[in-house]
């Protein structure tokens, strides 16, 4: 157990230096304020507990089928955490026009699951770390497996972001389709990671991988307007 009870806790301690990195880049290249994070935490905390809502209530024989729960899961998810951030916008961060400012909240939204987990795996780590110290049968895969669950739980920060620059793009520009991106992105995102279920856990972070990739493209492929500022 102690051995688990370690690479628990270099899980749970990298994603949170992860989690955390990324809203101090931001803040030292574009100096923007760490208050806006707190933007990012309330609409992520407002859409989860609509999200718990909604899947306690619907039909649990639906919930059991694996197209079914990964199809609700990822389309609850996508209308509720893009909507949450689109009120976000209107009436907790109004004044927010810049790509930047935008990348800051989006990574408060996404980094709050992340520190959640990484501090709950700190604290089994730390709990595991007064069992007995045997070797486990398999250490390399126990490490591969840490490793895959630890880029599953940061990769999907970078998509916040970008789903947050989609976002705003409404405001900006006055077009309400972006906001329909963003959640077609979002759920198809979670349905196939649903899909490909946690025992498959690399295939998971290659799909990860491949959004972060298309996030990453949105970031700087996707201009503001010229009216807007920069």
């Amino acid at each position: 157990m102690f051995c688990y009870g370690i690479i628990i806790l270099l899980v749970g301690l990298g994603l949170i230096t992860g989690a955390a990195s990324i809203p101090v880049w931001l803040h030292r290249r574009y100096g923007q304020p760490y208050a806006l994070l707190t933007v990012g935490v309330i609409t992520f905390v407002l859409a989860l507990l609509v999200q718990i809502f909604l899947l306690q209530t619907l039909n649990h024989v639906l919930l059991r089928l694996l197209f079914f729960e990964s199809l609700m899961v990822g389309v609850v998810v996508g209308f509720t955490e893009e909507f949450a951030r689109l009120f976000g916008f209107q009436l907790l961060a109004r004044g927010t026009v810049s790509k930047a400012q935008a990348l800051m909240i989006g990574a408060g939204h996404g980094f709050s699951r992340t520190l959640y987990v990484g501090f709950i795996a700190v604290g089994l780590g730390l709990s595991l770390l007064g069992y007995d110290s045997q070797r486990p049968d398999d250490l390399a895969a126990l490490l591969s497996g840490a490793l895959a669950e630890s880029l599953n739980g940061l990769l999907p920060i970078l998509m916040h972001m970008a789903l947050s620059w989609l976002v705003l793009q409404v405001f900006l520009r006055g077009e309400l389709g972006w906001l329909f991106v963003a959640i077609f992105m979002h759920s198809s995102a979670e349905i196939m990671a649903v899909l490909l279920g946690p025992e498959d856990a690399w295939i998971v972070v290659l799909w990860r991988s491949l959004i972060a990739i298309i996030s990453l493209a949105i970031i700087f492929r996707v201009n503001p307007p010229e009216t807007s500022a920069t």
